[in-house]
């Protein structure tokens, strides 16, 4: 492996804009900070909560694809989760995974990497609560 480059550069990132990932619905947006910035490669933009929780923001995946990894940037997140669904719409979504984020201010950008195992057409970011009013979701990266 090259110095300096994380294991992540060498997997190929299904929720890049490339890979033809799309946001299919989020339960608020604010048009400073929509949905799909929690998809694009700049983790200075980001999506924000409005002010109650829970939020959601579902993501369809340029095809159905095994999920072995997810990698989160936030801030401000409590309690987050992740559910997955295979079908060709998104209903009948299963649980990944339910964590609580330490509590690094609002300034500070929580990273997550979870190990999952599950095949996905639709994946549902759930967050559930936040340290604060407001909560942000500045990238998403899934492999």
């Amino acid at each position: 492996m090259t110095r300096g480059r994380s294991a992540f550069s060498y997997m190929a990132d299904m929720a890049s804009p490339g890979a033809g990932v799309s946001v299919v619905m989020a339960t608020c947006s604010d048009e400073r900070h929509p949905p799909h910035d929690a998809l694009d490669e700049d983790d200075r933009s980001f999506w924000v909560t409005t002010g109650l929780f829970p939020q959601e923001i579902v993501v369809k995946l340029g095809k159905a694809s095994q999920v072995t990894k997810v990698r989160t940037l936030t801030a401000n997140v409590k309690k987050f989760s992740l559910e997955y669904c295979d079908e060709d719409e998104p209903v009948g979504f299963k649980p990944a995974f339910e964590v609580e984020l330490a509590d690094k201010g609002a300034s500070r950008l929580q990273t997550e990497v979870h190990q999952v195992n599950c095949r996905a057409k639709f994946l549902k970011f759930i967050i559930g609560s936040g340290w604060g009013d407001f909560a942000s979701v500045h990238r998403i990266s899934v492999f």
